[in-house]
């Protein structure tokens, strides 16, 4: 299909214009944020000087929702026939637009570029994929699912008279699991408990050669992987917690991942047995939101509230993009045997729980510290991420087993204010991560009963305090696979 456009820029304008009144409209909502006039003065120094390129100071649920206010932007480009690449151009120009023209009272939001284009990159890709291979199938019930993206829907349905949009290369492979289950956490400081657990995992390979009989190399210039997993632990908030935020959702966490330009080698024979190797660049996104606390909410606003008591009990937060790195991506097929490991690693970018923030505001002053930080228990981070897992399928057993590693460190200097902190002290995180699955799948039926093993590790430094903790989780369950 020739690339629209024309048409993309309209939807682009329509939101950026919705955004834009939606702003003007709930203007109380965000006058703390306001610090520049419409003047000469003040606007050449927005424009034209690096004063106004700063971190914001907004609650961590207003910043990480930029992640899908990118992913909108992405859509209506890719939606419209752009490539990847062009797509998130596309998104980086309109957040800049809003950040400029739009939010002219405020600063430039440095974090607020960052989510919108690479974590709106990462999520719009494997939204965008997932949804049109849903559009495209042939199973009546799979194509409803591609309402999950109306955006692609639109695009699709105005050119529904033109035979070239109907033309869909089929994925080489993909794995969707929809599972739910039970969950026992343990975690240092806080006991245990049990959680009920839903969740879905997608992986696309769209390589259409993958797993076939032949000999293939070649360049991918276009998304050869696009991968989103959403998990959601359930339950009430257990009596005595009233000081956090009331309902079912107890954990949320998102990965997704998507490789846009990979060197692909393939070698499988005409009994199955053979290799498939793919070394891209790609970008991922990690989101983990445990139970906030009542004061880690967007009704709080900073310097008009007064800061939270303390010690705090801030519950873990984060929101990685990771930018770009290597994923190589191996498959060994045997007869009846599929072994696939995937590993990566990531430049990131991140707001980050401080995990020693707690112990910190039990013996020190949090006055002066980053806005962020003693507001809301976060800070920006520059960081790096690593990543193993290795998935085995055999007969109808299938074993998983993964490891992950990250560490970042906050960025000083960029403060909105500045100038008026009097404790700037740098803060480090560490995550480190391991879980082990099997599965076992029913006879002549698509489900699969789980059991799984996970431990995470998280450390912190707020000047000389330090804390570490550990959590545990058992998982057992059933999952849909289709």
């Amino acid at each position: 299909m020739p690339k629209k456009w024309r048409r993309s820029l309209i939807q682009i304008g329509i939101l950026s214009v919705y955004s834009t009144a939606r702003y003007w409209l709930e203007y109380h909502t965000w006058i703390e944020d306001w610090q520049y006039q419409l003047t000469c003065e003040d606007q050449y120094r927005r424009f034209l000087t690096t004063e106004a390129i700063r971190f914001d100071s907004n609650a961590y649920v207003v910043n990480w929702t930029h992640v899908m206010g990118g992913a909108l932007y992405y859509q209506m480009a890719r939606t419209n026939y752009l490539t990847w690449a062009e797509s998130l151009l596309t998104a980086f120009t309109a957040s800049l637009i809003y950040e400029y023209v739009s939010e002219w009272r405020e600063v430039i939001s440095v974090n607020d570029m960052f989510l919108t284009t690479s974590g709106g990159y990462s999520v719009g890709e494997t939204w965008f994929q997932l949804a049109d291979y849903f559009h495209h199938a042939k199973s009546p019930v799979l194509k409803v699912l591609g309402f999950m993206n109306p955006v692609n829907k639109l695009n699709q349905w105005l050119d529904r008279k033109k035979p070239a949009s109907k033309v869909y290369p089929e994925p080489g492979w993909h794995g969707f699991v929809l599972s739910a289950g039970w969950r026992r956490s343990s975690e240092t400081g806080r006991g245990s408990f049990d959680s009920g657990l839903v969740g879905l995992d997608t992986q696309i390979i769209r390589t259409p050669e993958y797993g076939r009989p032949g000999a293939v190399r070649k360049v991918l210039r276009d998304t050869s992987l696009s991968e989103l997993a959403i998990e959601v632990a359930l339950r009430k908030r257990p009596p005595g917690d009233e000081y956090l935020r009331d309902g079912l959702s107890e954990e949320v966490d998102l990965y997704a991942r998507v490789v846009g330009l990979a060197w692909y080698r393939q070698n499988v024979d005409e009994l199955g047995r053979g290799y498939a190797l793919s070394l891209g660049l790609g970008s991922a996104l990690t989101y983990l939101r445990k139970r906030p606390t009542l004061y880690d909410a967007r009704s709080v606003q900073v310097r008009l509230d007064p800061l939270p008591e303390t010690p705090t009990d801030f519950r873990d937060k984060m929101t990685v993009t990771h930018l770009v790195g290597p994923v190589v991506d191996w498959t060994r097929f045997g007869r009846g045997l599929k072994i696939r490991a995937v590993a990566d690693a990531y430049v990131d970018f991140a707001l980050m729980n401080a995990y020693a923030f707690n112990a910190y505001s039990a013996v020190r002053p949090i006055d002066g510290m980053k806005t962020t930080l003693n507001y809301y228990g976060y800070h920006y981070a520059l960081g790096a991420s690593a990543s193993g897992r290795v998935d085995v399928d055999w007969g109808n057993l299938w074993l998983r087993g993964l490891v992950s590693c990250h560490v970042w460190d906050s960025v000083e200097g960029l403060d909105r204010f500045e100038a008026d902190l009097t404790n700037n002290v740098n803060v480090v995180d560490t995550r480190t991560r391991f879980l082990v699955k099997a599965g076992w799948r029913l006879a002549s039926v698509p489900l699969r009963v789980f059991f799984a093993l996970e431990g995470i590790h998280r450390w912190g430094k707020i000047g000389d305090v330090r804390a570490g903790g550990r959590e545990t989780r058992t998982f057992a369950g059933l999952s849909c696979l289709f």
